[in-house]
């Protein structure tokens, strides 16, 4: 789970239970849950504080899925973003394409999510997008998905993007299927270097502006005071 840390209120208490004997959250939480959402790993900054090596995580991902295996049911819900601009900003971070689900309504949102849900935990559509569901005109940077389903090629620094595909609500699973893969087609993925493109977004003066809450990092607080 990709945690929001500054952006819900009630996830940053979630997380920060998690990190017991830290009097803040920091920019990231990491901890493994069971189905209840208790905590089976006590809370740390990453994997690799708690694991070290990417062997011991996998190895430790398997021990534990061996565990809830009998009883686990196909996952049928869309992972979804709270809203497009944080949306935007996620996909560019992780250099994914953005699928926007919008819906004349919430119902009809809720209907196409559905379908778009079928596609996303297919083999090919696992782990290749982000996503965020909409019922009403949102607008950022100037993009203004239309109803339907639109892959969207994000800014470097999430600042809005360029649509890439896009087919209506009343487009078949197959249809839908194939525009979601001809988005990921084009979707240009390009290499990021994160010193580099830090540096080049303080050069640009582009900031994010938090959402529920101020950020706790202290050399970010520092950086912004300074800015």
């Amino acid at each position: 789970m990709r945690p929001q840390t500054y952006e819900d209120a009630t996830e940053s208490a979630l997380l920060k239970s998690l990190l017991r004997g830290r009097d803040q959250l920091e920019n990231t939480v990491f901890a493994l849950l069971d189905p209840d959402g208790e905590p089976l790993t006590r809370g740390a900054r990453s994997p690799r504080m708690t694991y070290r090596t990417v062997d011991r995580f996998a190895a430790a991902l398997r021990r534990t899925a061996v565990r809830y295996e009998a009883d686990a049911a196909p996952i049928a819900a869309l992972p979804v973003v709270r809203d497009l601009r944080l949306a935007l900003n996620v996909a560019a971070a992780d250099l994914r394409p953005l699928v926007v689900v919008r819906g004349a309504d919430e119902d009809a949102a809720r209907a196409l999510a559905a379908k778009v849900a079928s596609f996303a935990w297919s083999k090919l559509g696992v782990g290749r997008f982000h996503y965020v569901v909409l019922a009403d005109e949102q607008t950022f940077e100037g993009l203004t998905p239309e109803v339907g389903v639109t892959v969207v090629q994000p800014e470097a620094y999430g600042r809005g993007g360029d649509v890439l595909a896009h087919v209506p609500a009343s487009a078949g699973d197959e249809e839908l299927g194939a525009q979601m893969v001809a988005g990921l087609c084009s979707h240009d993925v390009g290499e990021k270097d994160h010193e580099q493109h830090v540096q080049q977004g303080r050069r640009a003066r582009i900031y994010w502006q938090h959402g529920d809450l101020p950020p706790t990092d202290e050399v970010e607080s520092g950086r912004r005071r300074r800015r």
